[in-house]
């Protein structure tokens, strides 16, 4: 279709509409740059070729192309959005003091796609908690994949055995520098999980001395033997198990036996 205007006129109008495309969005984005996500980079590149699009399409009069560069930066931006909104969720949950339940298992939270593209086979380990490991530990009902360790690796692409077995390596490796003293301060304690070179463990109240406790009584029982389970036992115990939280829904999710645990 031929433009009706200057052709001089037209180049300056579409270069000035497609640079005002791109610094709204530009602007947009970095509006919410601290919830940036993998991902969000290749959305970057397609609003910016959308752009160009957008140039050519109202530069050559193209009226069909005009719409397509209008529909692709309509989508990247909601898409953007989409994945802001995930990770905003994520992050400030964890700053108002509701971590993701399964924080300390995993190596990073999954971005918005994997978790909604099973075909990526990522880690869905938020899906996961939530069809699995939340009712089991509410005594709810539970999705049929949650019943084996096989069905949830398959369906959820979760490696529970290595995971587990991983994260009793930490526990066992926190449990034996309490013992020996080095993580005497609960700060320290703390610093340790933070930094995930640590694994929440079994540990008397805040404010109770082992030392004044009888060894051969009853109090606290429970987390004493969980305890030292960990730091003698080569896999986790029942006890151990009982009182750590991924082990405990794997229970009642009856994806594991308590007696025979494989990690």
């Amino acid at each position: 279709m031929k433009s009706p205007v200057n052709e001089t006129f037209l180049t300056i109008v579409s270069l000035v509409i497609a640079v005002a495309a791109a610094a709204v969005g530009g602007i947009y984005l970095l509006s919410r740059y601290e919830y940036v996500e993998p991902g969000h980079d290749y959305l970057v590149m397609g609003y910016v070729a959308a752009c160009f699009v957008l140039f050519f399409g109202i530069r050559l009069w193209n009226i069909p192309l005009f719409v397509i560069a209008l529909l692709a930066m309509g989508g990247v931006q909601t898409y953007a959005n989409l994945k802001f909104d995930w990770r905003e969720e994520y992050i400030e949950s964890a700053k108002a003091g509701r971590p993701f339940a399964l924080e300390e298992y995993i190596d990073k939270y999954p971005t918005y796609e994997e978790h909604l593209f099973k075909i990526l086979e990522a880690p869905d380990w938020v899906g996961f908690n939530e069809d699995c490991v939340q009712p089991a530990l509410a005594n709810k009902p539970m999705a049929g994949q949650c019943g084996t360790l096989d069905t949830i690796t398959e369906y959820y692409h979760i490696d529970i055995k290595s995971t587990m077995t991983a994260y009793y390596a930490r526990m066992k490796n926190t449990a034996k520098q309490i013992q020996a003293g080095k993580l005497n301060k609960r700060s320290a304690y703390i610093t340790c999980l933070a930094a995930k070179t640590c694994a929440t463990i079994p540990l008397l109240p805040k404010g109770v001395d082992a030392n004044k406790i009888d060894p051969t009584g009853r109090d606290y029982i429970e987390v004493r033997e969980a305890f030292w389970s960990i730091v003698n036992d080569k896999r986790m115990s029942a006890s151990a198990c009982n009182l750590t939280t991924l082990c405990k829904a794997l229970v009642t999710m009856r994806a594991v036996d308590p007696k025979r645990l494989p990690f």
